[in-house]
């Protein structure tokens, strides 16, 4: 007889591990039609008919060199005193990162692939997912943190010799009052490509970091020169 006292066992939740972006075969690629929306037409890229998800830096860190922007050069999310979403809704804050080479040059693949596909259900101006800046000879791609809402973005904070681990704004607050919005930090992450957006005659990719580690460029401060209370009142 089984013990009244028992109580079933939690289940734990699936994993499934991410490839890294180099094992992505784009010979998969298939563009899933939703036809028209709200905002335009729908459409969801996808590898092997799931989601498109990867690690960008199996093996180096990235540069961040503009850290986040919470100033409100854009729209302000609601927990920096934007206007409030529909409940439910997810809010974040964008981070742009300084490309290596290859990296680049799979993220400008899987964007012409999504482009030239789209362009076959609408004609649009297409956004391109990787940016060069040819003053400082570099590629720079923007992901979403999501900080708010649901999926939120996992987070590791690599500081005072520990990782710090947690999601929202709530936990990413103080770290980006302490280290100035995480300008100059290295990062590693895990993303997925939302649906391809489609608003007002243009349209793109939109990344999303699943899974995001911040290790901050701490730069050293100038030492009290005059920490001496009793020479001063000498």
């Amino acid at each position: 007889m089984a013990n009244i006292d028992e109580r079933p066992t939690k289940r734990a939740r699936a994993e499934f591990d991410i490839l890294p972006y180099r094992q992505i075969d784009m010979e998969q690629f298939a563009l899933k039609d939703k036809g028209k929306g709200k905002n335009g037409h729908v459409a969801y890229p996808l590898i092997g008919g799931e989601t498109i998800r990867f690690n960008l830096t199996p093996g180096d860190w990235l540069r961040a060199p503009f850290g986040f922007d919470v100033d409100g050069k854009y729209d302000k999310p609601s927990f920096l005193g934007g206007k409030e979403v529909d409940k439910g809704a997810s809010e974040g804050l964008s981070l742009r990162l300084d490309l290596f080479q290859q990296q680049a040059e799979f993220l400008r693949l899987l964007d012409a692939t999504s482009k030239e596909a789209f362009a076959e259900l609408v004609d649009a101006k297409w956004n391109d997912l990787v940016t060069s800046n040819p003053v400082f000879k570099s590629s720079l791609c923007k992901v979403a943190v999501v900080l708010k809402g649901s999926e939120l973005t996992q987070l590791a904070i690599v500081v005072d010799g520990k990782v710090e681990r947690g999601e929202g704004w709530e936990f990413l607050e103080p770290y980006v009052k302490r280290f100035n919005s995480f300008k100059f930090a290295e990062a590693k992450l895990t993303v997925k490509v939302r649906k391809l957006w489609n608003v007002a005659g243009k349209a793109g990719l939109g990344l999303e970091a699943t899974q995001l580690v911040l290790k901050p460029n701490e730069r050293p401060k100038e030492a009290n020169a005059f920490a001496d209370d009793d020479e001063l009142l000498a």
